[in-house]
């Protein structure tokens, strides 16, 4: 069965510009915008199996490594990243596209199935229920900031702390 294509009329540059904000505050220096933890880097913070190590991450996005530093590259990458899962899961909401790029599409698929138990998963580890607490708040993060855009006059004068 063919599925249906998506509307990603909402991945626009406003959303790109609240997804980073939410992920590194728009920093964007291996000083400021580098998780020591899982390696994630760069205003959009990649994990470095991805910007490192070239693994593929499919759904559309160009393959290789690639410095998660360089804005244009990571940006463009996130953008068909997020095109790539609303197309992949069209059922899918924003928020739930949201979820996936911070907590991974798998997790996401099988949390919404039912196939993911929840308190297994974060009894596993301080991580997992790290990461489970994130996700959720996540998409509202997100939306928060691209609603309320707190943060354009800094971007527009570049004084971002």
């Amino acid at each position: 069965m063919q599925k249906t294509k998506a509307d990603i009329s909402w991945i626009d540059d406003d959303l790109l510009d609240a997804l980073a904000w939410t992920e590194s505050r728009h920093k964007n220096t291996p000083e400021t915008a580098y998780n020591k933890t899982s390696g994630a880097a760069g205003k959009y913070q990649w994990l470095p199996a991805y910007y490192r190590d070239g693994k593929e991450i499919g759904f559309g996005v160009d393959t290789g490594p690639f410095d998660p530093y360089d804005e244009a590259e990571a940006r463009k990458r996130t953008k068909q990243y997020l095109e790539g899962l609303q197309k992949y899961y069209p059922d899918w909401d924003p928020t739930e596209i949201l979820m996936a790029y911070n907590w991974g599409h798998t997790n996401v698929r099988k949390f919404k199935d039912g196939t993911l138990n929840i308190e297994q998963y974060m009894a596993k580890s301080p991580w997992n229920e790290k990461k489970v607490s994130e996700a959720m708040n996540y998409p509202k993060k997100t939306i928060k900031f691209l609603m309320d855009m707190p943060w354009a006059e800094n971007i527009l004068t570049n004084e971002l702390k």
